[in-house]
């Protein structure tokens, strides 16, 4: 209950998707994660969009994807962010926030790297129906993806470890581009071993020692509960 209520700290406010302002993250996080602002524009002739995050300890390394399509020509924009654990050494004088917003990278998908992707979803099992009733505790490892493809919504769930986690294979094409020349430069971390990753919040309360810990809750069509209950936050600008 304790990090249901945490949790609920972070859904404060709608998310209007990714933003480098990083009290807007905090707000907005978990309406970010299950796709409000995606879902709320998904119909029919609307560009397709996509948006991936993986999870590996809230507090130290979260990766985010949104991408969206181009009708025009066939491919997709990719925006790609890292937001790690606070690094004094990393400061930048001139632009002291920029360690809490963490490298941002942006690249072009062609037609044919856009198609691969959407196939490697598709083999993901990621338009199948989500694994209802997993929880995700913010120390785990797990991938969530949600997105708007040809009208309709969908939303899905890998945590770690797991059969799911193992079988995915959007994050190749993921890791292929976040290493390229317009990547974020930033290497996916090392997975610890399945006996030891988190299944379920430490205990002690709404803390441990790197900060606030929560748990969000998997449905058939998105994240148990209200995930923005104070409506839009109007100053999550980028």
């Amino acid at each position: 209950m304790a990090g249901l209520a945490a949790a609920g700290l972070l859904a404060g406010c709608a998310s209007v998707g990714p933003t480098d302002n990083p009290v807007a993250r905090k707000l907005t996080w978990v309406s970010y994660l299950n796709g409000d602002d995606l879902r709320a524009a998904c119909t029919k002739g609307e560009t397709d969009r996509y948006r991936l995050v993986f999870n590996a300890d809230y507090q130290k390394h979260v990766r985010t994807y949104d991408i969206v399509g181009d009708r025009g020509t066939g491919g997709a924009m990719v925006e790609a962010r890292v937001l790690e654990a606070t690094d004094l050494a990393r400061i930048d004088l001139d632009d002291p926030a920029a360690v809490a917003r963490g490298p941002v990278a942006k690249a072009q998908l062609s037609p044919r790297q856009f198609a691969l992707f959407v196939l490697r979803l598709y083999e993901s099992g990621a338009f199948e129906p989500a694994p209802s009733g997993v929880r995700l505790p913010s120390n785990g490892v797990y991938w969530l993806i949600n997105g708007c493809r040809r009208g309709s919504w969908f939303f899905n769930a890998y945590p770690y470890p797991s059969d799911r986690f193992s079988d995915i294979r959007f994050d190749g094409p993921l890791k292929e581009l976040d290493g390229g020349v317009q990547g974020t430069g930033v290497p996916f971390p090392a997975l610890p071993r399945p006996q030891d990753a988190p299944r379920t919040l430490p205990t002690g309360g709404q803390r441990d020692s790197a900060g606030v810990v929560f748990e969000v809750q998997v449905g058939r069509n998105g994240l148990v509960g209200p995930t923005a209950p104070f409506g839009n936050w109007l100053f999550a600008g980028k």
